[in-house]
Parts: C-alpha cells; sequence; structure tokens
C-alpha cells in the first residue's frame, strides 16, 4: 500500500513539475534575424524613370518594371505572457532590377528602414504555444534610388502565425509595408526638379522572423 501511495506522489509531483514546464513565461526576451520577400505595388516614378531611360534600347524579354524586393533585418522581441509582444527592428531592402537583351543593365532601389512593430498574440492552441499574430507599427525609412532619396516615416500592417515553445519561435508572416516618400512640392520650379521624384517602396510582403 505504501509502496502504491509513494509511486502515486512521484507521479503527481513529475507531472505538476511537466505542466509548470510547459507554461508560457511571463515574460521573454528573443532576439531574431528576418528574412522577407516582397511584391512592389506602386513604384510608379521609379518604373518610368527605368522605361525612358531605356527608350532607345531593346528589351528582348520581360518588363521594365520593378516587381521584388528582397529584406534582411534583425530584431528583438519583448514578449509578454505570449499574449503581447514589442520588436525594435533594423532593416536592409534591396529591389534590384536587371536589364539584358539589346542592352545590359541594372537599377538598384534601396531602403534602410528602423522601428517598432506591437503584436497582438491570438492563441489557438493549449497553454498559448502557436498563435495568430496580428501587429502594427511605425518605420522610419530611407529610400533610394540613381540620383534621388528622400526619408519619410510610414506605417506597417502585418498578420501571420506565431510559435512558442520558450527556445525557437518562428513567426510566419504576411505584411502591407507602405514605405514611401513623398515630394513636399509636386509642382516646384525647374530649379528644384529632383523633389518631384516620388519614392514608393509600399509593398506586400512575406518572410518569416526567427527567434531564439
Amino acid at each position: 500500500m505504501r509502496k502504491n501511495i509513494t509511486f502515486l506522489l512521484l507521479g503527481l509531483m513529475l507531472s505538476l513539475k511537466l505542466i509548470a514546464q510547459d507554461e508560457p513565461s511571463p515574460f521573454e526576451v528573443n532576439f531574431f534575424p528576418s528574412v522577407h520577400f516582397g511584391f512592389f505595388t506602386g513604384a510608379d516614378d521609379v518604373n518610368e524613370y527605368i522605361k525612358e531611360d531605356l527608350s532607345n534600347a531593346s528589351v528582348e524579354f520581360g518588363t521594365t518594371d520593378l516587381i521584388m524586393n528582397f529584406t534582411l533585418g534583425v530584431g528583438v522581441g519583448f514578449r509578454f505572457a505570449n499574449l503581447v509582444e514589442l520588436q525594435p527592428i533594423v532593416e536592409y531592402s534591396l529591389g534590384p532590377k536587371i536589364i539584358s537583351g539589346g542592352v545590359s543593365k541594372t537599377y538598384n532601389f534601396n531602403k534602410f528602414s528602423g522601428g517598432m512593430m506591437a503584436n497582438f498574440m491570438i492563441p489557438i492552441s493549449y497553454n498559448r504555444k502557436s498563435s495568430i499574430l496580428v501587429g502594427a507599427g511605425m518605420f522610419y525609412n530611407n529610400m533610394k534610388f540613381e540620383g534621388y532619396s528622400g526619408n519619410a516615416i510610414n506605417p506597417r500592417f502585418q498578420v501571420g502565425f506565431s510559435l512558442n515553445n520558450n527556445r525557437f519561435n518562428p513567426q510566419i508572416l504576411l505584411a502591407l509595408d507602405l514605405a514611401k516618400f513623398e515630394p513636399d512640392d509636386p509642382n516646384p520650379p525647374l530649379t528644384m526638379e529632383l523633389n518631384t521624384f516620388e519614392l514608393n517602396y509600399s509593398s506586400f510582403r512575406v518572410g518569416v522572423n526567427l527567434n531564439f
């Protein structure tokens, strides 16, 4: 009888320990690299520049429009009870366009960004180990293309799927990045021609944050 009680108590203690380990931490700090692929939604002035620059050349295949961009970033996630998360992030984005055929030329539309995302987790599993993520944030964006450059503060919105096992927490994300520099004066004098050029890096993005 004593042996049965002893084994029962040991089993109960082990179960309680495992349950305690499985509970989400009240506060976590995660470092993450990120990789994202984006699709431009409104780079009209940049596309028009490329088109006019190649107006006397023969483009044998494809389009002169920018289509995709690639982003590498790093950030830190401050997660509270696996329900709310703050993420300061810095990123570098490259939107290349390679033209080949009658002429060979490469254009690069670049963006450096730094900002903060706030994510809200909607649990969909036991002990909040997996969640639907909904987030929004503001970013300072520095954009450059050929001789044009501009800085702006723009919003970003995202949804995704987040895992949390207190060790490796990947997040799969779909985002709308509204990065855009608009000239202050849409009709400046000719001496201010550079200020009429709109740098629009707005993109639909898909990617992953690899939280450690």
